[in-house]
């Protein structure tokens, strides 16, 4: 559930990619988010809108997600970059400040809400739940979420097949698809939460050869393992995936991975 010993992250050096190539969720997922947590909550006679906080928040995709459903965002990412991307892209009430996840500068029960969008396998597991219980009201929701794209797709199998000859790296070579694989057992196993749901929410990606070669680039795990031979790889790939695709636009099946969870 861990990374793998003596891995060092640096997202700020792929924010800019990060920033013009990673994709959103799908609305049904954030629908599903917004249908857990419930109504909003009031203060005296006054409604106000329900405060999450967003781990790891990146450049601020389920941010911007949740916002729109009406929430008031908090996000912490420890890449200063990565906040700056997300401050630029991101309108209305949020908020983005340097924080990791095992160690949150909120007061308790600060929340209503807590989600972490393809982040989860960056984090201590268990400080950081830890962490999300603490800062978390009494009844207050988590929602962990991850998508990837089918390994059945022919460009997405090209991919992985590449990345795997030029890393010399076995499978499972994505960090976040490791963990989601073996994460249900875990997930079930946190004392702090309750009422555990598990969504499998199907959604299709649209690329082109240059959004999907840049999506590639903006991978940390591949700019770790790949090294000197990420440009190499990023080539080969974009000479493989225009072959393939026979066109500039085409399209990938994914799936969304979403754990939602109570405080007890």
């Amino acid at each position: 559930m861990t990374k793998a010993a003596g891995y060092r992250s640096d997202f700020s050096s792929i924010a800019t990619e990060y920033a013009t190539y990673r994709t959103s969720y799908g609305a049904a997922l954030f629908d599903t988010i917004a249908s857990y947590v419930g109504p909003t909550f009031t203060v005296g006679q006054k409604p106000r809108p329900l405060r999450a906080l967003d781990l790891g928040c990146g450049t601020g995709l389920s941010a911007a997600g949740l916002t729109e459903r009406g929430f008031a965002v908090t996000g912490v990412d420890i890449a200063a970059e990565m906040l700056a991307q997300a401050r630029q892209s991101v309108t209305g009430d949020c908020a983005f400040y340097e924080a990791r996840a095992e160690a949150l500068p909120f007061a308790d029960g600060a929340f209503e809400l807590v989600t972490c969008a393809q982040a989860f396998h960056w984090f201590d597991p268990e400080q950081s739940f830890g962490e999300v219980a603490r800062v978390l009201r009494p009844g207050g929701a988590m929602a962990l979420f991850w998508k990837h794209s089918s390994h059945d797709d022919p460009i997405e199998k090209c991919a992985i097949d590449l990345l795997r000859e030029i890393s010399g790296r076995d499978e499972p070579f994505s960090l976040s698809r490791a963990q989601t694989d073996q994460f249900g057992a875990f997930w079930a196993e946190r004392s702090a939460f309750r009422d555990h749901e598990e969504w499998r929410l199907p959604l299709t990606l649209s690329f082109t050869v240059d959004s999907f070669v840049g999506y590639h680039s903006s991978r940390e795990d591949a700019r770790f393992h790949l090294g000197d031979r990420r440009a190499e790889f990023l080539s080969r790939l974009r000479n493989k995936v225009a072959e393939l695709a026979r066109g500039d636009a085409f399209a990938v099946d994914a799936m969304q991975y979403l754990y939602l969870a109570r405080k007890r």
